[in-house]
């Protein structure tokens, strides 16, 4: 591992773009096809070892996994669709203010501390980029750089350092690879993410407690191949997935049956409907 001070620091000066209506991050990240890569994300940020040890010694995690991604998703929407005043950004920030202590490389983490949390915000911006890549029509070089500028403006919301934050795809690039290459890791969290469909685990919230008995191994089963194909090459290495010439065939046609479908959804159907009513607030206000 190598520590904060030790990798490439940005070389150009992050400057954000606009957030809410007509911005991409507004358009996308509320977008139900992003719910495809919630086990990607969660993974990825968990392959990180402060984010890892974080989840072991301060949540209930293990006893169960679904709490932390119902808890969150809802309140990092806010902090991207609420108006900055709200301080929505402010509280997610806030609630990882206690969330410190060693690694199990006996290294001293504290939630907050810039570059670790830079790390898991880079994840959900890297996934909007990503589906629109795997499941509808891949970003332009120019959207790419709106993209993150977009993500520096969200970033700045929370209030923290802006010393880990670069403001350019090529950046974002080198970045990505070097922590694939040298900081992530499989460790407890993700090895029980990864055997999640052969470990009890309570049902999702609102699924009766018999039909999650039927249930539970295939979509389970399915959610860990699915986090499997939308994980890069060197993050399966990492993990020890193995990919095979059919699973890469069957989601391909996956991918393909999603990319199809998809413009025949209505628009407010392609939304989690609190984050749409968010939307529409914002889209009237302006045209007013």
């Amino acid at each position: 591992m190598t520590s904060a001070a030790e990798t490439e620091q940005p070389t150009t000066p992050p400057s954000g773009a606009p957030l809410g209506p007509g911005s991409l991050l507004w358009e996308y990240f509320g977008d139900q096809r992003l719910k495809l890569f919630f086990g990607r994300s969660g993974t990825l940020q968990n392959m990180h070892p402060a984010v890892s040890a974080a989840l072991q010694q301060h949540s209930n995690f293990f006893d169960d996994p679904w709490d932390r991604l119902l808890r969150s998703v809802p309140k990092i929407e806010d902090s991207l669709y609420d108006p900055p005043e709200s301080e929505a950004a402010g509280r997610v920030r806030d609630y990882h203010r206690d969330l410190k202590g060693v690694d199990h490389h006996g290294n001293r983490y504290h939630a907050l501390r810039p570059d670790i949390f830079w790390w898991t915000h880079v994840t959900f911006v890297e996934a909007v980029m990503t589906m629109n890549e795997v499941f509808g029509t891949p970003l332009k070089p120019a959207q790419k750089e709106q993209l993150w500028a977009e993500g520096v403006t969200w970033w700045e919301r929370y209030g923290l350092s802006m010393q880990p934050v670069f403001g350019t795809y090529e950046e974002f690039q080198a970045y990505w690879d070097h922590m694939l290459a040298h900081e992530l890791e499989s460790n407890e969290t993700t090895d029980f993410a990864l055997n999640a469909a052969t470990t009890p685990i309570p049902p999702v919230p609102g699924i009766p407690e018999w039909v999650w008995a039927v249930i539970r191994r295939p979509f389970m089963e399915f959610n860990i191949w699915l986090l499997a194909a939308l994980m890069p090459d060197r993050g399966r290495e990492i993990l020890g997935i193995e990919w095979k010439r059919l699973d890469e065939f069957g989601f391909r046609l996956f991918a393909g049956a999603v990319r199809s479908a998809w413009p025949l959804v209505p628009r407010p159907l392609r939304y989690d409907r609190r984050v749409y009513r968010k939307i529409r607030a914002a889209e009237k206000a302006v045209s007013w």
